[in-house]
């Protein structure tokens, strides 16, 4: 009886065992993987709507209240699952070869990349209650918020492809100018609102305490827009050391370039064959 209990116990633990590796595997390193890949998605989507949001001013051209909460939201995800990306880091470190993951894939890489997505939206959502005038900055904070949305969506989608993207030199490029051009828009927002020194010399006479509260109110307004746009100015800096750690990931774990692609593509199609006169012909 003992033994064929053993040999029972034997037998279902290697079933176990068979099922879970060969016929229905669960592998943290692929957890990790897709973890990362939708956590970048929803910080894409919660810029765009943490600004879409801000620059607002009818509610009826936004989406429905759960759907955009649900978007504003994703950057908290990507906080609460800092633990989750380390346990599951810390077992595909021994796991073994498995799909598009070598024996000594660079997890740590991910764990470096999911940090650095996550802290740079927790600012920007509490300055959303803002009711300051923001149109002097809209259209460029907007446009900053999408060139940076399209960065991550594009670190996202080489993760998952595991090929080096040929387009992300370009949008970074396109991200800087627009945060030049943001600078530039902040560096005349006190001319904007403050009063020029012309008009005060117009009426000489208005030298008392309420000129000075005039010009305290402008500069409340300031304030908000200024936050906000050093904020996405931030989040560009933090972006820019995301495709950094995607790079360096790119060439750790080997991701297949454009190069690489565009030559196999060119082998294939540069053939000779003879035309309908017998002559060599390429192509």
């Amino acid at each position: 009886m003992a033994s064929q209990r053993i040999s029972t116990i034997i037998i279902g633990t290697s079933l176990c065992i068979i099922i879970t590796m060969v016929i229905c595997p669960i592998w943290a390193g692929e957890e990790l993987y897709m973890l990362i890949t939708r956590n970048m998605d929803k910080l894409a989507c919660s810029l765009d709507g943490c600004v879409a949001e801000y620059f607002n001013d009818s509610g009826g051209l936004a989406d429905s209240d759960k759907e955009s909460d649900k978007k504003l939201l994703g950057y908290k995800c990507v906080l609460s699952s800092k633990a989750t990306e380390e346990a599951m880091a810390n077992f595909a470190r021994w796991e073994p070869a498995h799909g598009r993951f070598n024996f000594r894939h660079p997890w740590k890489q991910y764990l470096k990349i999911g940090a650095l997505c996550a802290t740079a939206l927790i600012a920007l959502r509490p300055s959303m209650a803002s009711e300051f005038t923001k149109k002097h900055i809209s259209n460029i904070a907007i446009k900053v918020s999408s060139d940076s949305s399209m960065v991550i969506k594009e670190l996202a989608k080489t993760m998952k492809t595991m090929k080096k993207s040929s387009t992300i030199d370009f949008l970074v490029g396109e991200m800087n100018n627009a945060v030049l051009e943001l600078q530039e828009d902040l560096k005349s927002l006190p001319t904007l609102f403050i009063p020029q020194p012309l008009q005060e010399a117009e009426c000489p006479e208005n030298k008392s305490t309420e000129q000075d509260s005039k010009k305290a109110v402008p500069l409340m307004e300031i304030i908000p827009l200024v936050t906000l746009a050093s904020l996405l100015i931030e989040i560009v800096s933090r972006i820019e050391g995301m495709v950094s750690a995607v790079e360096e990931l790119a060439g750790l774990a080997e991701f297949k370039s454009v190069e690489d692609r565009k030559t196999n593509q060119n082998q294939t199609t540069n053939k000779v064959v003879p035309d309908h006169q017998g002559a060599l012909q390429r192509v």
